[in-house]
């Protein structure tokens, strides 16, 4: 039996009628966050930010410059180059008769102007040996953590970066040049995640590779970022409830922790609002914010002398989020140009990134890619003559009982 629709549909149009009452609400708080935007001081929102760095319930940015500011894309230039990569994967699984997980890299390098070309290629991976299915400590007692679920996903970033150096470093360094991922520059590691991994997959993997792009972008003009489609953070809009904070040092536990969500001070400015809800209005087409420091934890504690930063552009079709290491922030020729050539990048394709959406095309991995994996694997056992045990409960969705 499949899904009740008509019982399923019900509960679905009880839902909207929900959010539609919700959202007279929401336009009052979403207009007096504009309006903070505007009253934003920098000096008192720094002050606070520091005397509450300890006690505050959220993550909040570094802010240099006011909210309001706004900035109109620089010129493209004549000739440039767009390298991209995106990643999939298979995890493991323990339905397959081996335990193996696959990461398939795809990358794109556009060219335009005067000698305008195209390569897309896709590198998959299979991880099979005791050594690949696990992180090992490399230092003090004998601890390994197994790679699979939020392990694997972090890997997978890893070797996307990576797979964004051997790309870059294999271009000629004549063209000014954007080095595009898709998501974040901000690995996730979940809760609990042991320092070894993290040592293994943020240090020695990630934050590497973010050393080698620097070193090449002394050689050449390159700049590095990340674009996020739909952003859902409320980074910048965490700022302005410290702003807003009627205490002289925010401390969320000690004069809100027991007031429910909705009733502390600050809830009438930001509660349940994202930043791309607040810049959708700040921004004309074509414009970006001013860029904000990350807070968060990981990169100040493992990310080196590498900052991440990020700014909200307005491509037409959507408020899209931009992130950028600290040092492409700094120089502004290279600020400049990445928000000439992420903008450009949009404005060819439908509201997003043509280059990421051509290493997407490249690195995807299809349910009927996932079926013949498994198949291809069974079939390799049986041919080496070697048991596949396969799981009753894979065998029974493929057929019918009743």
């Amino acid at each position: 039996m499949g899904l009740d629709l008509g019982n399923t549909a019900l509960q679905i149009d009880a839902m909207a009628e929900d959010l539609r009452a919700r959202q007279s609400d929401k336009r009052t708080r979403l207009a007096r966050a504009i309006g903070g935007v505007l009253d934003f001081d920098v000096e008192t929102y720094e002050r606070k930010r520091a005397l509450g760095s300890n006690a505050l319930n959220w993550v909040i940015p570094g802010v240099e410059s006011p909210p309001s500011d706004r900035y109109d894309p620089p010129a493209v230039p004549a000739d440039f180059r767009i390298a991209a990569v995106d990643g999939s994967h298979i995890d493991v699984d323990r339905h397959l008769p081996a335990r193996c997980f696959l990461i398939n890299i795809g990358a794109c390098v556009l060219t335009y102007g005067s000698a305008p070309d195209a390569a897309l290629s896709n590198r998959p991976r299979l991880y099979a040996s005791d050594d690949d299915l696990v992180i090992r400590n490399r230092s003090g007692a004998y601890q390994e953590q197994r790679v699979q679920g939020a392990v694997l996903g972090a890997l997978r970033a890893v070797e996307e970066i990576r797979a964004l150096v051997e790309v870059v470093r294999d271009l000629p360094p004549d063209l000014p040049t954007l080095a595009l991922m898709d998501g974040t520059l901000i690995m996730f590691m979940g809760s609990g995640t042991r320092d070894f991994v993290i040592d293994e997959l943020v240090q020695r993997g990630f934050v590497r590779a973010l050393d080698e792009l620097r070193e090449l972008a002394r050689e050449r003009p390159l700049s590095v970022a990340s674009y996020i489609s739909l952003p859902a953070s409320a980074e910048f809009a965490s700022a302005l409830r410290v702003h807003a904070c009627p205490y002289e040092t925010p401390d969320c536990v000690t004069y809100c922790g027991n007031l429910p969500s909705g009733s502390r001070p600050c809830d009438d400015t930001a509660e349940g609002i994202v930043d791309r809800e607040i810049f959708s209005r700040v921004l004309e087409e074509g414009q970006r914010s001013a860029t904000f420091a990350s807070s968060n934890a990981l990169v100040a504690n493992s990310y080196g002398d590498h900052g991440i930063e990020f700014f909200y552009l307005n491509v037409g079709a959507e408020i899209g989020r931009v992130e950028i290491p600290d040092w492409v922030s700094k120089d502004e020729a290279l600020l400049a140009m990445t928000h000439s050539l992420v903008l450009d990048q949009c404005r060819r394709g439908p509201g997003y990134p043509v280059a990421l959406m051509e290493s997407h095309e490249q690195a995807v991995i299809t349910t009927t890619d996932r079926q013949h994996f498994a198949a291809l694997i069974e079939d390799s056992l049986q041919d080496q003559n070697l048991p596949t045990y396969p799981s009753e409960k894979n065998r029974s969705k493929r057929l019918r009982w009743l």
